[in-house]
């Protein structure tokens, strides 16, 4: 039975509760999933409940961003300590940083004519690690655009007016955090990253694995990313980078099944 090793929740910026993922996983037959929401842990402990419940093996994970050289860097985290006390610090200044990103965002939409506020964008948000894809329902919500898509393109993404650069850790201490919580660190999405130059720096940094299998990967990159694996001794992992249903890509979640050996090979390494 397949693995899908990167999804995302309500936590973070997912559309679908962490039970939610894990109810929608068993009736896809889905065997073991990771719950790897951004900057944030608050979704693995109900995951995990429901995981138990509905027979379906949940690895405590994480995405961190990161910068490398003023580039985004996503690095995985996989089989950490989700009640690391250093972790959980960390995060909290990682949280604080979301935090006030977020308000300058609103402020700028506002500056711009758009009715909505800060408020609004918190309560669409909750409890979770607050982010762009919030302020783009926010506005979903109040029909400035038709889609999430819209919101991004017009509002939100790198090049529109009101797209804000968030503080995030150099990729060499992103990598730190999830070693330190006892977890393997992992490159995320190297094809979207396009920085396959620097995969042996971060190599020597300490990163245990590459994303080979990736929804947005063409068989192409896979092939090259498993090739590159290879090479440097890197473990090898894959999924849908699942965001649910309301999101830019819509429901993916075990698009990209994951084999069996490969959850097998990540679980030696973590033990």
């Amino acid at each position: 039975m397949p693995a899908d090793l990167h999804v995302h929740t309500t936590a973070s910026d997912g559309s679908m509760s962490p039970g939610q993922v894990v109810e929608l996983a068993a009736n896809l037959h889905l065997k073991t999933i990771a719950i790897s929401d951004h900057d944030t842990i608050k979704g693995i402990s109900e995951a995990l409940i429901y995981g138990v419940q509905l027979g379906v093996e949940v690895i405590p994970a994480i995405e961190l961003s990161s910068k490398y050289s003023s580039r985004d860097v996503h690095i995985l985290g996989y089989f950490i300590d989700y009640r690391s006390k250093k972790l959980i610090d960390y995060l909290r200044i990682l949280r604080e940083a979301r935090i006030d990103r977020a308000q300058k965002i609103v402020n700028c939409l506002q500056k711009n004519g758009l009715d909505i506020t800060f408020d609004e964008v918190m309560h669409i948000a909750g409890d979770a690690s607050i982010g762009r894809p919030h302020i783009a329902r926010a506005l979903l919500a109040k029909n400035y655009v038709a889609d999430i898509g819209e919101a991004f393109s017009k509002y939100l993404k790198s090049g529109t007016p009101c797209f804000l650069e968030k503080f995030v850790y150099p990729t060499e201490k992103a990598i730190f955090v999830v070693h330190e919580a006892g977890g393997l660190a992992v490159f995320a999405h190297p094809g979207l990253a396009k920085l396959d130059e620097q995969i042996p720096e971060f190599v020597k940094m300490g990163l245990d694995g590459i994303e080979a299998y990736h929804s947005e990967h063409t068989p192409e990159q896979t092939e090259h990313y498993l090739k590159v694996a290879r090479e440097y001794g890197l473990l090898i992992t894959g999924g849908s980078d699942d965001h649910g249903p309301i999101s830019t890509h819509g429901l993916r979640l075990g698009s990209v099944p994951v084999p069996d050996e490969i959850v097998d090979r990540l679980k030696e390494a973590a033990a």
